[in-house]
């Protein structure tokens, strides 16, 4: 009997066996992002991959069943086109169909091919700058990944050396290179959306891949007066901006990715002011470094004298040399030697101008703005051709730009800034000519609103204040979510929409009273966290509000809150609270106060201006969620909001 029983388990074990074997695991596919540098897009799943990567459908043996996901490619003509196969795959919703401009493919569709196997098509249409030996595809464990160009270093793009321009006022065409848009309503994804495991997965496939980020941070070294950070690639800087509590200056650089062994790694920088207790060195200027969005690496200075310190571009753009002002006055930072050869200033469109700088060699260079005044230092220029400058001056509106040597083969250039300019200097990918764009800021009168004065009743008249609110303040309005993030939904009801409906009542009432206002958002589209916190930072509101709307798993939970987190948000939180929470409030719209919240929301804690973030109600709660979508709701919400920020201002005057 014993005997049987093993005879049976066997069989069993046997079938089982067999049949996991051909019950292959199935990858949940969601969709395609797009690198920005127009080389590679990542294919989104869900699920432990088993990649096998094959050349074309015949290579594979129909008569095997494998747990693997066979990828085969194949070229196709009238029209020209390549398209990827991936077997024991499902695609997650509809197909979609991504068009891109300024691109080597004309659009990528992604379907479900077939359904016994299953098998995901990505079918790719290109055009005459398609060069199909450059098309490959990558695979592990954790990620697909394909390449489709490989003109990475020898990009015409400009890069950015220095910006404090909104996404709104920097120029589309010399900013944007590769654009996508989509003929269905699904979301399209940007490759800052990616996670921390499809990059590594980009990153240890292979050498070139990790440059179609635009810049590959891998090295952190110490000089004896500074550090010098390198990479592959060509650095591109975003905003810098400052911190305080403690002191820091924050350095982001753009379609970036640091090594991993790097990141929240702190490297210690030369500093007289070293706190030194026992022979211990226990306080001195840092540099951190890290990945603050899957597409940006972060650098941080931080100490009592992070704001004396400087980044020097070398001309290959490749580096960035950190170290003290003096330190870098005084050091020889490239055997490269290079001349001016001629500027030139010119209009570039509507409250914009241009400067060119053009160079006999590629530069290294520092820019910088302090006390009105937008400076760069050119590290290994001798001399700044005064002939050249004199023929500038010749133009009436430049004349006030001057250049002096400030060092042995260092010139300074210095310009003069008017109030409310904003700044994008670029540098070419050869270091060998240098744009810097100025933007006149323009503030739109807010509209007068003629009204009869009303003689107060008796009573009142010793409590009424003159109004403070004189035109001259500020504040900038940030709808929640929008575009691909449509935030928290409920029955087909996004989150970005109440947001958007209620945050432009909001401005309407505050322009009424004489506010400006500032949205980060005005439509239906995405933006990112970072983006929202420097727009705000860019402009230097009195307040910054961002309007969201709660959920939960529990469908009975209703209510409003108000978030803040830096102490100079707590008085502002409070204002706007009273009256969002108000008894009348709570009554009418038959809610709860769920109360003031410390909360380290992203925007209100990397905004500068006192910050809050309001939560108008449930939208997983069915009632509350029918009233949030009705315009008397909204209105309401937008008046209460508004008379807590008003309320706030005057009293803070």
């Amino acid at each position: 009997m014993g005997k049987f029983i093993k005879f049976l388990l066997t069989v069993f074990l046997f079938f089982t066996v067999a049949f996991a074997a051909q019950a292959a695991p199935v990858v949940k596919i969601t969709g395609l992002e797009f690198d920005n540098s127009d080389n590679i897009l990542i294919i989104n799943s869900i699920g432990q991959v088993f990649p096998k990567i094959m050349q074309t459908p015949e290579d594979n043996d129909k008569s095997i069943r494998t747990p693997e996901n066979i990828i085969t490619k194949s070229f196709l003509d009238n029209p020209d086109r390549v398209f990827v196969d991936i077997t024991n795959a499902v695609l997650t919703g509809n197909q979609k169909t991504y068009t891109l401009k300024n691109s080597s493919l004309n659009n990528v569709k992604i379907s479900q091919f077939s359904t016994n196997p299953h098998t995901v098509r990505i079918v790719f249409e290109y055009n005459k700058k398609f060069d199909p030996k450059n098309f490959a595809v990558y695979a592990n464990d954790r990620q697909i990944m394909i390449r489709y160009s490989s003109t990475l270093v020898g990009s015409e793009k400009f890069k950015t050396v220095y910006n404090n321009m909104t996404q709104g006022e920097r120029k589309v065409d010399f900013l944007e290179s590769v654009t996508y848009s989509s003929e269905t309503k699904e979301k399209i994804l940007n490759v800052a959306q990616t996670t921390e495991a499809q990059f590594q997965a980009v990153v240890e496939d292979e050498k070139n891949t990790k440059l179609k980020s635009l810049y590959y941070l891998d090295s952190v070294s110490s000089l004896s007066n500074g550090l010098m950070v390198k990479g592959s690639g060509i650095i591109s800087l975003k905003n810098s901006f400052v911190l305080e509590n403690p002191s820091r200056v924050v350095y982001d650089i753009e379609n970036a990715i640091v090594a991993k062994e790097l990141r929240n790694k702190s490297f210690a920088l030369p500093s007289n002011n070293a706190l030194v207790v026992n022979g211990v060195v226990t306080q001195r200027d840092v540099l951190r470094v890290g990945q603050n969005t899957p597409s940006t690496a972060r650098l941080v200075v931080q100490g009592n004298d992070a704001k004396n310190y400087r980044l020097v571009l070398s001309p290959d753009l490749q580096g960035l040399f950190i170290a003290k002002r003096t330190d870098v006055l005084n050091a020889k930072l490239t055997e490269t030697t290079s001349a001016i050869l001629s500027y030139e200033a010119k209009n570039a469109g509507e409250n914009l101008d241009v400067v060119n700088i053009t160079f006999s060699n590629p530069v290294a260079l520092t820019t910088f703005e302090e006390n009105s005044k937008f400076y760069v230092d050119l590290q290994n220029v001798a001399d700044f051709n005064q002939k050249a400058i004199d023929e500038l001056h010749k133009t009436p509106d430049y004349n006030g730009i001057t250049a002096q040597k400030i060092a042995s083969e260092k010139t300074r250039i210095i310009f003069p800034l008017k109030d409310s300019t904003a700044i994008n200097a670029q540098i070419s990918p050869d270091a060998k000519e240098l744009r810097i764009y100025f933007k006149k800021r323009v503030k739109k009168e807010p509209p007068v609103v003629a009204a009869k004065p009303q003689e107060p009743k008796e009573q009142e008249k010793e409590k009424q204040r003159p109004s403070t609110i004189k035109q001259m303040y500020t504040v900038v309005i940030d709808p929640g979510h929008g575009g691909a993030d449509v935030g928290a939904t409920r029955a087909n009801i996004y989150e970005k929409d109440i947001t958007l409906e209620v945050s432009k009542l909001l401005e309407n009432y505050l322009k009424k009273q004489g506010v400006y206002t500032h949205m980060t958002r005005d439509r239906d589209k995405t933006v990112e966290l970072n983006e929202r916190s420097d727009f705000s930072n860019s402009i230097s509101p009195d307040v910054f509000i961002s309007v969201h709307v709660n959920s939960s798993v529990k469908e009975d939970i209703i209510g409003v809150e108000t978030h803040w987190y830096h102490p100079q948000s707590l008085d502002f939180a409070k204002k706007v609270h009273a009256k969002i929470a108000s008894s009348r409030n709570l009554s009418k719209w038959e809610t709860k106060d769920r109360g003031l919240f410390q909360s380290k929301f992203y925007v209100i804690n990397h905004t500068n201006a006192p910050a809050i973030l309001v939560e108008i109600g449930f939208i997983s709660n069915p009632n509350e969620r029918r009233e949030l979508v009705k315009e008397k709701r909204q209105e309401e919400v937008a008046k209460a909001i508004a008379d807590g920020i008003m309320e706030y201002l005057k009293d803070r005057k």
